[in-house]
């Protein structure tokens, strides 16, 4: 994961598969992140490189917005391969946070 910031913004870049076997590793880095860097107001996943996300993949995303919704923030999921956006739809995650 390639996490970039600047004054306005906070992108967690995903650059591989969201699945159990990385996702506490994933977990400790986005919340040491998060706790870290308090400036941005607004935290993108970007997606553009994933393949598949799985089920605890998807809880690290929900905590993701958790983290965020509670600071006042807005999260962005971004570049999410279609089948990901049908998911995200189907559990109706888009109509918490915006998915493009």
């Amino acid at each position: 994961m390639k996490i970039t910031k600047d004054a306005e913004k906070l992108e967690f870049y995903f650059n591989e598969n969201i699945t159990a076997p990385i996702v506490k590793d994933l977990k400790e880095e986005i919340k040491e992140t998060l706790e870290q860097n308090n400036e941005y107001n607004h935290v993108v996943a970007n997606l553009s490189e994933v393949d598949y996300i799985d089920s605890t993949g998807i809880t690290l995303i929900i905590g993701i917005y958790k983290s965020v919704e509670e600071s006042g923030k807005k999260l962005t999921v971004t570049g999410a391969r279609e089948e990901i956006k049908n998911l995200f739809s189907i559990i109706r995650l888009d109509e918490i946070f915006t998915v493009q």
